[in-house]
C-alpha cells in the first residue's frame, strides 16, 4: 500500500537530540510534528561539543553569538599514578579538542530557532498508543491522532516508545555513580584539560571558563556515598588530595547532582516505521564525554543518508537499514571503548594494574596512536 503521508515526520522528544532532529529534517523539507513533555526539568550539566558536532551545529542556523560563546578545549592531560598523557589539538592541526557549553545556554540556542521554525508542537500523551505498521506510523495523544511516514524517538534512556517496540536491549550496570558539579579555581586553566584515572574513581576536570572547572567524578558505590556525605569542605580536601596544586585557591563548589552510570545497547536502531536515536538508541559511560556527541552523529549520519539516497518515503526499512548500518560500527566502538576502561581502572587486580602503567607509560611515547585516539574523538 501507498504511503499517504511521505513527507510528515513525527519527532518524539523535547530534549537536545529531540529539538536537533526536528531542525534538521525541517530544514531538508519535511513536515516535522514534535512531541515533547509540558515539564520543565532542572537542566545544570555541561558538554564536551566535538569539532565535529559544533561543525554540523553551524549548518542549522544557530547565531554567531552562541558559538563565540563555547570554550574551546585545546589540551587533555590524562594522569595514572606518576605516569602522564598528554593529548594536543595542535598535534593534528585543530584548533580545539572540544568545546564546552552548559545544557541550559545550548537549550536556550536551540529554543530560540524552533520558534522561528513551523514546527508543530503537541504535548506527550500520559499512555502511549502507537500503531507501527509497514505502511505509516500513527500515534494517538489526548485529543487528535497523527500519521506520519516515521517517528524518530528521542525519548531519552528509559524511551517509552522503545518499550512499544519489538527491540531488544542489553543493560550493563557499572556499579557506579557520578557526581556532577562546578568549582572557581585562582589559577587561570589556560584552555587545559585534565582527567585522573584512580583505584576506585574516575574523575574529569574540564575549564568552562579560564578559572571555572566542570567536574565529573564516577565513583565506585562505596567512594560515591562517602563523598556524597562531605560537607562542602571536607570535600574540598579530598578534591585536593587528587590534584594537589593543579587546581589552587578552589571555591565556590556548586550544588553535586549525582546519577547512576549503566550502558544500554539496542539489537537494532529501528522496528518498522519507527528509529531511535540519541540516548534512546544507545547509553554509554561518561568517561570518554561522548554520550552527546554520538546522539548528533546519529542526526549528521541520517542526513547523509537522506541526502546521498533521495528516498521519497525515509520510512522504508531499506533506508532505515542504511542508516542503521551508518550507526553501529560507531555506536559499537565508543560502548567497548569506555567499558573497557571502565572495567580495566576498576579492577583490584595488581597484574591489570601494572599492565595499565606500562600500558601508559609506552602510549607516551607513541604519537601515532595518541593521534588516531584524538581524531576518533573529535568527529
Amino acid at each position: 500500500m501507498e504511503n499517504k503521508s511521505p513527507n510528515k515526520v513525527i519527532v518524539y522528544g523535547g530534549g537536545i537530540i529531540g529539538n536537533l532532529a526536528s531542525l534538521c529534517l525541517k530544514k531538508n523539507g519535511f513536515d516535522v510534528c514534535q512531541i515533547k513533555s509540558d515539564v520543565k526539568k532542572i537542566i545544570d550539566r555541561t558538554y564536551a561539543l566535538s569539532p565535529g558536532s559544533v561543525e554540523w551545529l553551524k549548518t542549522i542556523g544557530l547565531r554567531d553569538k552562541f558559538f563565540n560563546s563555547l570554550y574551546a578545549i585545546e589540551n587533555i592531560e590524562i594522569i595514572r599514578q606518576d605516569s602522564k598523557i598528554n593529548l594536543s589539538a595542535d598535534s593534528v592541526f585543530q584548533p580545539a579538542l572540544a568545546y564546552m557549553v552548559s545544557e541550559k545556554n545550548l537549550m536556550k540556542e536551540i529554543q530560540t530557532k524552533l520558534i522561528y521554525e513551523d514546527i508543530k508542537i503537541f504535548p506527550e500523551p500520559k499512555i502511549i498508543n502507537l500503531d507501527n505498521s509497514s505502511d505509516e506510523v500513527l500515534i494517538k495523544l489526548e485529543k487528535e491522532s497523527l500519521n506520519a511516514s516515521i517517528l524518530i524517538a528521542c525519548d531519552g534512556a528509559n524511551s517509552k516508545i522503545k518499550e512499544h517496540l519489538n527491540i531488544k536491549k542489553k543493560i550493563k550496570n557499572f556499579n557506579q555513580n557520578a557526581l556532577v558539579f562546578n568549582f572557581t579555581t585562582s589559577k587561570d586553566m589556560k584552555k587545559n584539560a585534565k582527567q585522573y584515572f584512580l583505584e576506585d574513581s574516575i574523575l574529569a576536570l574540564l575549564p568552562i571558563s579560564s578559572r571555572t572547572i566542570s567536574a565529573v567524578w564516577s565513583c565506585s558505590q562505596d567512594f560515591f556515598e562517602k563523598l556524597n556525605d562531605m560537607n562542602d569542605s571536607k570535600f574540598i580536601i579530598k578534591l585536593k588530595g587528587v590534584f594537589g596544586n593543579d587546581f589552587p585557591g578552589i571555591s565556590k563548589i556548586s550544588n553535586r547532582n549525582n546519577f547512576p552510570l549503566t550502558m544500554i545497547l539496542n539489537d537494532k536502531f529501528f522496528d518498522k516505521r519507527v528509529v531511535l536515536m540519541g540516548n534512546a538508541a544507545h547509553s554509554i559511560h561518561p568517561l570518554a564525554g561522548q554520550g552527546l556527541n554520538l546522539g548528533i552523529r546519529d542526526i549528521v549520519d541520517f542526513e547523509k543518508c537522506l541526502k546521498s539516497n533521495h528516498y521519497k518515503d525515509i520510512g522504508l526499512a531499506g533506508f532505515l537499514r542504511r542508516f542503521e548500518r551508518s550507526r553501529r560500527i560507531d555506536t559499537f566502538q565508543f560502548s567497548k571503548l569506555t567499558s573497557g576502561l571502565q572495567w580495566a581502572f576498576s579492577s583490584k587486580s595488581k597484574f591489570i594494574n601494572q599492565a595499565l602503567i606500562r600500558g601508559f607509560k609506552i602510549l607516551e611515547t607513541k604519537d601515532t596512536i595518541k593521534k588516531f585516539l584524538i581524531k576518533k574523538a573529535i568527529l
